[in-house]
C-alpha cells in the first residue's frame, strides 16, 4: 500500500464509490430474484411436465414447484380420481391444468396465486349459463381485527387459510384483509402466547377474532442469544436484556445508540455531546478496564463487527427488528474473548411474516435541533486585572461595563465598554436533519427477501457543522430443497462530514472554548467577517484569541468512513433431528481522517494540516451441529462447532504544521522539515472450538452447559490456548408448585461463566516504530517492553436472579444479582529507566465488578379502547480494584490541575483524588487552611478521595397511553449521584467569567461568603462570626473567601494599590517567631490579596482545594415524547397503504441537573480519548448549550 503525499488517496485501494458499485451490481440481481420468486404468479410461467401414471396431487406439487402458485382443493373431490398422463413442453399455467384435468369431472380457478379445483357442473348449460358458473361463486374478501381480551390490537398475528399456506398478518391497528376462494374456508388465528383459534368463513365477511392468553406458555417470548440461536426466555438461566423495533423506532434519532439509553438494565450510554457529532459511549454492566475500554462486542446478524458502537450508530433504526443485550460471560461465553464486556445482539428485518407477498415500508422524519440552555456568563466587568482595561488579558478583573476604554474598533478612540451577554446565543443556530428510508420485503413459499434504504442529511447547531450517511442493506433466504435454505446478508454505509468535531477526532477538540473565552464586550457577530487578510491573518481583537467563526469555519475536523459488510449462511436439516449451519462473513471499514488549522490560529500560527487512513478487515467462519432429541418429558439439544477469525489492520498518518501555501491544506504543502509520516500494520487470528448441551424436563427445568476453547495468535505458545466454561440453571417454579392463580410465572435462575481474553497483536515481540521527519526516516523503539510470558486475562461471572409475572402478565418482576472479576488484566507498568523502557506489559490487575439490576412491567389500564402501560429498569454497580503487581498500590487512569482519577488497592474505580489547600492536622485550630504571608492559600502535598464519578443508581422509566388510534409515548433517564471534576468551571471562575461557580453561599466572584459591609463593617464581629463558626468558614467543602470585586461589592483597600478589591480567605498564619498560629479572620492582623487570586488567576491553578470544582453529576432527563396518530383504514387506503401513520416527537425536552452549573453531566461522565477508550469523571470544555429537538415523521406501509 502506498501513500502519496499531497493526496488523499492510497494507490490501489477502491474507493468508497467504486465499492458502492460492486455491492450494487450483486445486490440488484439478487433483490430482482426474489421479488420473482415472490411474485411468481405470472400466467406466462413456462411448465413441462412429461410423466405417464402420475395421480392428481403429484402433479398439482409439480405445478406448484415450478411456478410458486398454491393450490386449494377438498380431498375427497380428487379421492376417486385415477392416474393420468401429462405430456406438456413449456406450456402455459391453463394448458397444463388443462391437460391434467382433462379427462377428470374437475375445473380449476385462479385466485390470486391460487389455484382453486371445483367440480365440473353436470348438466349441459348454455355458453352464457356456463361463463356464468364459472364466474360462481366468486372469491371472497374477508376483513377483520385480531385482539386480545382487553381490545388490544394482536399486531404481526397470524391469519392463515386451514390446509394451505396462504395468510397474511395483522397490521399496527389489529386489522387485516384476506381473499378466501370461497366460503367453505377455515380461517386460523394465531399469534405468540396465545391459544389458536378457527373460525370457518361461511357468509361472513368481516370478523373481530379475540385470543386468549396461553397460560401454560407463560414467559415463552423468544429472545436472541449467543450465536444467533433463538431460545425461550423461560429457559435462560442467565439476564439478556432486548429492545424492539418500536422502542427502537418511535422517535428518529441519527444515532442508534442513543434510542438504547434507559431501555435496559445494566446497560448504560454515554453522550459526550447533544449535537449531530454524538459518538456515544457503551457499557455493559459498569466500568472494569484499567485500559478504559469498556466497550462490548457488537454483531450484526450474526457477524463480529468489532467493539466500536458506531457500527451499531450507522444502521437505520427503522431497520432493525431487535437488540439483545448479552449482559455477561454467562450470556456471552460462546462469543469467546471478545465478549468479556458483553455483546450487542443485533438482527435486522427480514421479509418472515408477510405470508406470499411484497410489503413496501416508507418512513420520512425532519427534526429540528434547538439550543436553550447555557452556560451564563458575567457581564458587568471587562477584561483586564486589578481593574484595569486589558484587550489581551484572559481574566475578566478589569473596569465596569460603561467605563470609556480604548478598544480594537474604536479607532484610538476611548468609549463606553458595551456588555453583550447573548453572544453564545448569538453565535449557534438551529440545526435540522432529514432521515428517509424505504424498505421492500417479501416472502414466498421459498424465498424471503428484505431491502433497505436509508439516507441522513443533517446540519448541527454549531456553525458549519454537517454530516450525512447513506445505507443499503438487502438479505434474502431461499430453500435450495425441502431440508437446505441458504441465507446472506450484505450491507454497505457511506458516512461522511467536511466540518464533523468529535473528542477523537480533534487536534484541539473544544469547539465552544473559543466563544466562551471570547471577551464579553465584543458583539460576536461584529466579527462574522472573520478574515482580516484572507487565508493570512484573522480577524480578532487581540492575536492571543481565536475568532469563534474563524474557528468554526477555517479549523475543520472531517471525516469519510465506509462499511461493506455481509455474510452467507446455509442451514441444512439433515435428518429431523439433526442440523448443519456454516456461514462465512466479512466486515471491512475504511476510516480517513483530515484536520486543517488555518493560518493565524492561535495554536498553529503558521497552520497545520494532518490526514490518517485506517483500514481493518475481519473475516469469520463458523459451523455449528445440533442434535435434538424428546423423549417423553425430557428433551434435549447438544451442539459442537468451530470458529475461526482473521482480523488485518493497517494505519497512516502524514501531516504536520507550517503551511507553505495558506489556504492549500494537502499533505504537500506542509514545510518538508516539519512533516511527520506514520504507518503501522497489523493481523490476528483467533481459532475457537466449542460446545452446547441444553436440557429441560417437562418444561419446568431448564439446564444449559457450554465451553469454548480459544487459540489465539496474540499470545505466546504456551498460553495461547485457553478453555472456557459456563453452566446456567432455570427452575418455573410456578409449574412446579400450587401456586395462586394469579401468579402467572415464577421463576429461578441462576449461572456461572468464565471467559479468557486475549491482548492486541505484537505484544510479545519487540518491534520498531518508523516514521519520517523531514527528510530523515527514523526508527524507535517503542516504549513498552515486550513481555513473550503473557497470559489470558479471565473473566469469571456468577449470577442469580428471579423473575415473576402476575395477573395474566399484568405485572412482572425480574432481579438479578451479579459478580464480575476480571482477573490478570494485561497492562503497562512503570519499570526503570536503566532498561531502556518506560513500561513494561504484564499480567496485573484485578478488578471485581458488582451490581443488582431491576426491571418492572405494568400495566394499569387496559381496555378495548384504552392501554397505559410503564417499565422501569434500574441498576446500582460497583467496580472494585482488588490486586495490582507487587510494589504498586494505585493505578491512575488520568490526572489534571492536581485531580487525579487513581484507585488504590481496596477502592472503587471511579475514585477521584486530589490535592486540598494545607490545613491545620490538630489543636485549637484544627481544619482551619494555613495561609502564608501573602495571605494566600497553599497546598497540601498529600492527596486525598474527594468523590467517584459512578452513580449511586440509574433507573430509566418509559411509558406509554394508547386510546383508539392515539398513543402517546415518554423515556425518561435518571442518574443518581456520582461527582465529576469540571475544568471549565474551574477555568471559567478563575478568569472572573462567572458570577458563580454554583457552590452554594460564597462561590461568587463578586463578593464572598462576608464582605467588608458584614455586620455593619464591624471587622471584630466579623471574626467572632468566622471564629465561632468553623464548618461554614473553614472551606472543607471547597474555596471560602470574604471580601468583593468593588467597593460596592464589599471589597477590601489595597494599601499596595490604592483599590478597593481586596480579600482574604479565612484561615490562620503560622508566626514562625512565637511559633504558633495567628488568625486569618479579619482583625488586625489579616492579610489581603487581590480578588483576582481567589480561584487562581489566569494561571487556572487549582491550589484552592481540587474539591471546590467537584460537582454532583446527579440528572433527569426527558430522553423521548413522541404522539402517534394512525389515520383510519380508509384513510389508508385511499392511497393503497395498510397503514399511515403521522408523529410528533420531542428529544431531550426536559432536563435537570442538581450542580446547576449549566454543564450537562452526561458528557462529563465520558471524556473521549479514541474511538474506543474515555476517562470517566474529567469534564473538559464540555460547553456546549443543552439542545432540544422536535420533529415530525410519516410512516406509510403498503
Amino acid at each position: 500500500m502506498i501513500f502519496t503525499a499531497g493526496y488523499q488517496t492510497y494507490a490501489g485501494t477502491p474507493s468508497p464509490m467504486n465499492k458502492a458499485g460492486m455491492i450494487m451490481k450483486l445486490m440488484i440481481p439478487l433483490l430482482l430474484f426474489c421479488i420473482f420468486q415472490v411474485n411468481a404468479n405470472s400466467y406466462a410461467q413456462k411448465i413441462t411436465i412429461v410423466q405417464k401414471n402420475l395421480h392428481l396431487t403429484d402433479a398439482f406439487r409439480a405445478i406448484e414447484k415450478q411456478t410458486g402458485f398454491l393450490f386449494f382443493y377438498d380431498k375427497d373431490l380428487i379421492q376417486s380420481s385415477g392416474p393420468v398422463d401429462i405430456l406438456v413442453r413449456n406450456a402455459t399455467l391453463e394448458q397444463a391444468l388443462s391437460e391434467c384435468l382433462k379427462n377428470e369431472p374437475l375445473t380449476f380457478r385462479i385466485v390470486s396465486n391460487t389455484i382453486v379445483i371445483l367440480p365440473k357442473a353436470e348438466k349441459v348449460i348454455s355458453s352464457d349459463q356456463a361463463e356464468a358458473v364459472q364466474s360462481d361463486p366468486p372469491p371472497v374478501e374477508v376483513t377483520g381485527t385480531v385482539t386480545d381480551k382487553d381490545g388490544k390490537p394482536l399486531e404481526g398475528a397470524s391469519v392463515l387459510i386451514k390446509g394451505t399456506k396462504i395468510g397474511t398478518t395483522v397490521n399496527r391497528l389489529g386489522t387485516f384483509s384476506l381473499t378466501v376462494p370461497s366460503g367453505d374456508a377455515v380461517l386460523v388465528f394465531s399469534f405468540v402466547g396465545m391459544k389458536p383459534r378457527e373460525v370457518k368463513v361461511g357468509d361472513q365477511t368481516l370478523f373481530n377474532v379475540v385470543l386468549e392468553h396461553d397460560v401454560a406458555h407463560v414467559g415463552d417470548a423468544i429472545v436472541v442469544t449467543a450465536l444467533g440461536i433463538t431460545r425461550s426466555q423461560r429457559a435462560l438461566g442467565y439476564s439478556v436484556g432486548e429492545v424492539s423495533s418500536d422502542q427502537l423506532s418511535k422517535v428518529p434519532q441519527e444515532n442508534a445508540v442513543n434510542a438504547l439509553t434507559g431501555k435496559v438494565a445494566g446497560l448504560k450510554v454515554g453522550n459526550l455531546s447533544p449535537d449531530i457529532n454524538s459518538d456515544p459511549q457503551v457499557i455493559i454492566r459498569g466500568a472494569m478496564s484499567l485500559s478504559g475500554d469498556d466497550a462490548p462486542l457488537i454483531v450484526i446478524d450474526g457477524l463480529p463487527t468489532g467493539n466500536s458502537a458506531s457500527v451499531l450508530s450507522d444502521i437505520s433504526s427503522t431497520d432493525i427488528e431487535s437488540v439483545s443485550v448479552l449482559k455477561g460471560p454467562s450470556a456471552a461465553a460462546l462469543y469467546g474473548s471478545r465478549a468479556g464486556n458483553g455483546v450487542l445482539l443485533v438482527t435486522t428485518k427480514s421479509g418472515k411474516g408477510l405470508k406470499n407477498r411484497i410489503g413496501v415500508s416508507v418512513n420520512s422524519s425532519v427534526t429540528t435541533s434547538r439550543p436553550y440552555h447555557f452556560i451564563k456568563l458575567q457581564d458587568q466587568f471587562a477584561n483586564g486585572r486589578q481593574g484595569d482595561f486589558d484587550a489581551s488579558q484572559d481574566g475578566w478583573y478589569g473596569p465596569a461595563m460603561g467605563t470609556p476604554a480604548i478598544q480594537w474598533n474604536s479607532n484610538g478612540v476611548a468609549v463606553p465598554l458595551k456588555p453583550y451577554p447573548d453572544n453564545a446565543e448569538n453565535f449557534v443556530k438551529t440545526g435540522y436533519s432529514f432521515i428517509n428510508e424505504v424498505g421492500i420485503r417479501g416472502s414466498g413459499e421459498k424465498t424471503s427477501f428484505n431491502l433497505s434504504i436509508s439516507d441522513t442529511r443533517a446540519k448541527g447547531t454549531f456553525p458549519g457543522l454537517e454530516m450525512k450517511k447513506d445505507a443499503i442493506g438487502i438479505s434474502f433466504s431461499y430453500k435450495l430443497i425441502k431440508d437446505l435454505k441458504v441465507s446472506a446478508n450484505a450491507r454497505y454505509i457511506s458516512s461522511g462530514s467536511n466540518n464533523f468535531r468529535t473528542r477523537s477526532l480533534s487536534l484541539d477538540s473544544y469547539p465552544f472554548e473559543d466563544v466562551y473565552m471570547m471577551p464579553n464586550y465584543i458583539d460576536i457577530n461584529e466579527v462574522k467577517d472573520y478574515w482580516k487578510v484572507n487565508n493570512m491573518e484573522q480577524n480578532v481583537w487581540d492575536p492571543g484569541f481565536n475568532n469563534p467563526w474563524f474557528t468554526a469555519y477555517q479549523n475543520l475536523d472531517g471525516f469519510q468512513k465506509a462499511n461493506p459488510y455481509g455474510n452467507v449462511k446455509l442451514d441444512w436439516n439433515i435428518i429431523p433431528d439433526l442440523s448443519l449451519m456454516t456461514r462465512v462473513g466479512t466486515f471491512s471499514e475504511t476510516y480517513t481522517t483530515t484536520a486543517q488549522r488555518a493560518v493565524s490560529d492561535v495554536r498553529y500560527p503558521l497552520g497545520r494540516y494532518n490526514y490518517s487512513s485506517s483500514t481493518s478487515q475481519e473475516t469469520n467462519m463458523d459451523f455449528l451441529l445440533s442434535y435434538k432429541k424428546k423423549l417423553h418429558k425430557f428433551s434435549g439439544n447438544i451442539s459442537g462447532g468451530g470458529n475461526y477469525m482473521f482480523r488485518r489492520e493497517s494505519n497512516a498518518s502524514i501531516g504536520g504544521e507550517n503551511l507553505i501555501l495558506p489556504g492549500l491544506f494537502t499533505a504537500g504543502n506542509v514545510d518538508k522539515g516539519s512533516l511527520i509520516y506514520n504507518s503501522e500494520f497489523s493481523q490476528k487470528r483467533v481459532y475457537s472450538l466449542y460446545g452446547m448441551a441444553s436440557f429441560d424436563y417437562d418444561r419446568m427445568v431448564y439446564l444449559e452447559l457450554t465451553g469454548r476453547n480459544d487459540w489465539s495468535s496474540t499470545l505466546p505458545p504456551d498460553n495461547r490456548s485457553y478453555f472456557y466454561p459456563s453452566a446456567s440453571l432455570s427452575l418455573i417454579l410456578s409449574d412446579m408448585l400450587h401456586l395462586p392463580s394469579s401468579i402467572s410465572l415464577l421463576k429461578l435462575r441462576g449461572g456461572w461463566a468464565r471467559v479468557g481474553k486475549d491482548t492486541g497483536p505484537y505484544q510479545l515481540l519487540q518491534v520498531l516504530d518508523r516514521g519520517t521527519w523531514g527528510d530523515n526516516t527514523r526508527y524507535s523503539l517503542q516504549p513498552t517492553m515486550a513481555n513473550t510470558n503473557l497470559k489470558p486475562e479471565s473473566v469469571v461471572s456468577s449470577e442469580v436472579g428471579l423473575d415473576l409475572s402476575l395477573l395474566d402478565n399484568r405485572l412482572s418482576f425480574d432481579a438479578t444479582y451479579y459478580q464480575v472479576e476480571d482477573r490478570g488484566q494485561i497492562m503497562s507498568v512503570q519499570v526503570p529507566t536503566e532498561t531502556g523502557f518506560l513500561f513494561a506489559s504484564t499480567n496485573a490487575g484485578t478488578v471485581r465488578n458488582k451490581g443488582v439490576e431491576l426491571k418492572l412491567n405494568a400495566v394499569p389500564v387496559k381496555t378495548s379502547r384504552l392501554t397505559w402501560d410503564m417499565r422501569f429498569v434500574s441498576t446500582k454497580d460497583r467496580s472494585r480494584l482488588v490486586a495490582l503487581p507487587e510494589g504498586i498500590s494505585t493505578f491512575r487512569f488520568w490526572s489534571r490541575f492536581n485531580a487525579y482519577s487513581e484507585t488504590q488497592v481496596g477502592g472503587d474505580i471511579g475514585d477521584i483524588w486530589g490535592n486540598d489547600v494545607l490545613r491545620v492536622k490538630e489543636g485549637k485550630y484544627k481544619d482551619w487552611p494555613i495561609v502564608n504571608d501573602n495571605g494566600l492559600l497553599q497546598l497540601e502535598p498529600e492527596r486525598k478521595k474527594i468523590g467517584n464519578v459512578i452513580s449511586d443508581f440509574t433507573l430509566g422509566f418509559q411509558t406509554s397511553v394508547t386510546f383508539n388510534r392515539f398513543s402517546i409515548s415518554a423515556n425518561f433517564d435518571w442518574r443518581q449521584g456520582g461527582k465529576y471534576f469540571s475544568e471549565s468551571m474551574m477555568r471559567l471562575a478563575a478568569g472572573g467569567k462567572l458570577e458563580s461557580w454554583h457552590k452554594g453561599p460564597g462561590s461568587s466572584t463578586f463578593t464572598g461568603i462576608l464582605n467588608q459591609g458584614s455586620f455593619g463593617g464591624d471587622q471584630n464581629k466579623i471574626a467572632d462570626e468566622i471564629r465561632n463558626n468553623p464548618d461554614k468558614y473553614n472551606g472543607l467543602g471547597g474555596l471560602t473567601y470574604v471580601g468583593g470585586r468593588t467597593e460596592e461589592l464589599g471589597g477590601y483597600l489595597l494599601p499596595s494599590t490604592g483599590l478597593n478589591n481586596g480579600v482574604f480567605f479565612p484561615g490562620v498564619r503560622y508566626d514562625a517567631g512565637s511559633g504558633d498560629y495567628v488568625e486569618n479572620f479579619g482583625g488586625l492582623d489579616t492579610r489581603y490579596t487581590p480578588i483576582d487570586n481567589i480561584a487562581g488567576g489566569s494561571g487556572y491553578s487549582s491550589s484552592q482545594g481540587v474539591q471546590t470544582w467537584m460537582y454532583d453529576a446527579s440528572f433527569l432527563k426527558m430522553r423521548e415524547l413522541a404522539l402517534t396518530y394512525n389515520l383510519s383504514p380508509k384513510v389508508a387506503g385511499s392511497i393503497k397503504a395498510q397503514n399511515l401513520a403521522l408523529s410528533f416527537f420531542m428529544r431531550n425536552l426536559i432536563i435537570w441537573t442538581k450542580a446547576k452549573n449549566g454543564i450537562d453531566p452526561e458528557s462529563a461522565g465520558f471524556l473521549q480519548n479514541s474511538r474506543n477508550s474515555y476517562s470517566l469523571g474529567w469534564e473538559r470544555s464540555n460547553m456546549d448549550p443543552w439542545t432540544a429537538m422536535f420533529g415530525l415523521k410519516l410512516n406509510v406501509e403498503f
